[in-house]
């Protein structure tokens, strides 16, 4: 089983890199085949939003159709794909960033009926 990093899944996404991107789009052609076990996890799926929001600047919904892409890779194993798609597919429609809205998807899963934080986003939408 290999872990996937975050540079793998930028360099197939963004294409900025050709020879990486081949070789990334290599590897998931096989995993895809069932010729290579794949994971990552949630801090892949952050650092990946973080470099496309903070460092390339690309827009809103480029950030969110990337991440769904990845968490909709079958062949990629992610333990927390269901919250981390939650989040993906609405910290938009809360005005959360990502991290916020995973909070508030992870906090959801785990049957928490109180949040502590000064966000007051967070403790009204939680409260619904």
């Amino acid at each position: 089983m290999k872990f996937i990093d975050t540079n793998y899944f930028l360099r197939f996404f963004l294409k900025d890199n050709l020879n990486q991107y081949q070789i990334a789009s290599d590897l998931f052609t096989k995993a895809s085949l069932g010729q290579e076990e794949l994971f990552t996890d949630s801090i892949v799926i952050f650092e990946i939003y973080w470099v496309l929001k903070s460092y390339y600047g690309v827009k809103h919904l480029f950030v969110k159709q990337t991440l769904n892409q990845i968490c909709h890779f079958d062949f990629v194993y992610i333990e927390e794909r269901q919250i981390l798609l939650d989040a993906i597919n609405n910290f938009a429609k809360f005005n959360y960033d990502l991290e916020d809205a995973y909070n508030f998807y992870y906090a959801q899963s785990k049957k928490v009926d109180k949040i502590a934080s000064f966000d007051k986003k967070l403790i009204k939408n939680f409260k619904n």
